[in-house]
């Protein structure tokens, strides 16, 4: 079972326990424009939200459905669900021209 542990970088504290990382560099960077391949009737263009290794494999949060508009009075509000963040591998992904 896989558990997802958020921390911001005041959060983390250094161990001085290096180690050599070998693994190549993610495909795609924080915040760079793709398109997603299984879009649906989406818009296929999203935004790289985060970028995990999980078991020696990268992987992209992308918002899976986009957020939702309410408007009340003069008021417009936009909403998210966390259900609305998928994880993704690069093969689902395809870089923005």
């Amino acid at each position: 079972m896989h558990h997802n542990l958020t921390v911001l970088g005041r959060e983390i504290i250094g161990t001085g326990n290096l180690q050599l990382v070998t693994k190549e560099k993610p495909v795609f960077r924080l915040g760079e424009l793709v398109e997603f391949r299984f879009h649906g009737d989406g818009p296929p263009v999203r935004i790289v939200q985060g970028i995990q290794l999980i078991c020696d494999c990268w992987f992209y949060s992308i918002e899976w459905l986009s957020p939702g508009l309410s408007e009340k009075g003069d008021e417009v509000f936009t909403f998210t669900s966390a259900d609305s963040i998928a994880r993704v591998t690069d093969h689902d992904l395809e870089r923005v021209r």
